[in-house]
């Protein structure tokens, strides 16, 4: 976790101290040099979790004399009991990962006596703004967020801002703003992307499409993935070898003949995940096209649809994605600082590549 993203934990634990007592109204707060050395972070971190506890009532610093607990620190007590419901936003609802990711969060929160509240963002600008404010209104100890086309600039940053000002703990799953200073949770998408390339051409493919969505970080990642593969085999790297979409083109880019004009000068193609690799395979089935025979295929997720045809994934580790992303929250919900979780990927064979 960087400086930036640590200032929170500093204020999460000063209010934790305070609310068990160990600090009382009006004594003497650490020092900035205490702060820095127990925290592992720079006097600029410190001085901006100072800054935002004393915005909230907790502290009050003194020029020459020191920081002091507030004679009426705003903090939870005993009469503002915490609401043991944590907020998750993911992009649909109806997806093959998101049942995995609910139950892996909703089994480390149940554990711990806390209930969830589900919304989600149909991957829009809008969908996210409102999520935003719905779960703000509901009061929450903590928020789960799959990010809204995280490879675009968070246009819903002054909401996450405000939730950074008023304490409220979150953590990104799947995918995060690099913006934003909160801890992320998600595949090692890069080495997904490697993984999936260096297979393809150790089957003996030299000539390798990549269907990748512009908007979502992942997809970003997975290609960094596939050029480090082709780099370390001394591929060249094409720019018209990779196919870009978005979920307002994915339909017409993937459904008909120029999908298959597109994939002519090919033997094999990566896609973004298995949804995609699935539309991709009907596709060349209903142009004559079989495969592994005419086009080898390869996706990302290891869905149930996918294992059921056939088809060679990299796994996602959805519900441990849930779990990791729960426990990191419920460790800043308890005043402790959190970390970038990432997940090594595992590639699953099946019967849609094959060697050359």
């Amino acid at each position: 976790m960087g400086e930036r993203h640590k200032y929170m934990s500093i204020v999460n634990w000063t209010i934790a101290q305070v609310s068990e007592g160990n600090f009382l109204p009006g004594a003497r707060f650490l020092s900035e040099h205490q702060l820095t050395q127990r925290f592992s972070c720079s006097r600029q971190t410190v001085r901006r979790a100072l800054e935002v506890l004393e915005q909230r009532g907790v502290v009050k610093r003194i020029q020459g004399s020191g920081t002091f607990i507030s004679d009426s620190a705003q903090y939870p007590t005993s009469d503002q009991p915490r609401s043991m419901t944590v907020g998750l936003i993911v992009t649909y609802m109806d997806t093959y990962i998101f049942p995995s990711v609910v139950r892996g969060v909703g089994d480390v929160l149940s554990k711990q006596g806390y209930g969830m509240q589900l919304s989600w963002t149909d991957n829009s600008v809008a969908g996210e703004s409102a999520a935003l404010r719905m779960m703000m209104d509901k009061q929450l100890d903590g928020l789960i967020i799959e990010p809204t086309r995280s490879a675009l600039p968070c246009a819903n940053s002054d909401l996450y801002h405000l939730l950074s000002e008023q304490g409220i703990p979150v953590v990104f799953i799947d995918s995060y703003y690099p913006e934003l200073p909160f801890p992320h949770v998600a595949l090692d998408d890069i080495q997904a992307g490697w993984m999936a390339t260096d297979h393809l051409i150790g089957r003996g493919h030299r000539h390798i499409a990549c269907i990748l969505p512009h908007t979502n970080r992942q997809g970003h990642l997975r290609y960094l993935g596939h050029v480090k593969a082709l780099r370390e085999h001394a591929y060249p790297i094409k720019e018209e070898d990779i196919l870009w979409y978005s979920k307002e083109n994915m339909n017409q880019l993937l459904g008909g003949q120029s999908l298959i004009d597109a994939l002519a000068p090919y033997t094999a193609v990566l896609c973004y995940n298995d949804t995609v690799a699935l539309q991709v395979i009907e596709t060349l089935s209903k142009h004559g096209k079989s495969v592994p025979t005419d086009m080898s295929v390869i996706g990302i997720d290891n869905s149930e649809a996918g294992r059921y045809a056939g088809l060679t994934s990299i796994a996602h580790p959805a519900s441990k994605l849930g779990e990791a992303a729960a426990q990191q929250l419920l460790a800043m919900i308890g005043g402790n600082g959190a970390k970038n979780v990432l997940f090594p990927p595992n590639l699953v064979q099946r019967t849609t590549v094959r060697d050359l």
